[in-house]
């Protein structure tokens, strides 16, 4: 009968896990954002040593309420001798983020597009929305929330590299 309690127990928590996970693989209906207070955009880091920098970073929409959906938006600025190109493949974003708190990111099911490689010559910028399709971030908690941005790119002879900037922003 003891073994029968410790069994129980056990399965408990297996079960409200996988109870947590089917709900939040389902996609979320299309919620409004609600605008309350301004990002803030970090930018303590120096320019990358291969010349390629990111500036300009902030969450669209710029002021989250707990709740929202967002994507992040920088710029990419091409300071090198040479062009670069981002990687192409299934809707996919050469620009990612990592935050510290405060978001969600799910993975669902995204689009099956391909896209084409994107060239930037030198002394160029573009500016670029992450991230991409099937990846969702979203507003979990109120509070400033500190995050990192980074670029994949390649460079001359198929050499990959990146460049990363940690920014801040508020979700109210």
């Amino acid at each position: 009968m003891h073994f029968l309690k410790i069994k129980q127990v056990s399965i408990l928590p297996v079960l409200a896990i996988l109870v947590t996970s089917t709900i939040l693989s389902f996609p979320l209906g299309s919620d409004k954002y609600v605008y309350a207070q301004s990002s803030k955009t970090n930018s303590t880091a120096s320019t990358a040593s291969s010349g390629v920098d990111l500036i300009n970073i902030h969450t669209s929409p710029t002021n989250l309420k707990d709740g929202s959906k967002f994507e992040v938006i920088a710029t990419i600025v091409n300071n090198s001798p040479t062009a670069i190109m981002f990687p192409s493949g299934a809707c996919q974003s050469p620009l990612t983020a990592f935050f510290y708190g405060n978001v969600l990111i799910r993975h669902v099911q995204g689009c099956t597009a391909t896209s084409s490689p994107f060239k930037l010559d030198p002394g160029k910028e573009v500016t670029i929305a992450g991230p991409g399709s099937g990846t969702i971030y979203q507003a979990i908690s109120s509070g400033q929330t500190r995050a990192t941005a980074t670029i994949y790119y390649q460079i001359e002879h198929e050499q990959f590299a990146n460049v990363t900037r940690s920014f801040l922003f508020t979700i109210s």
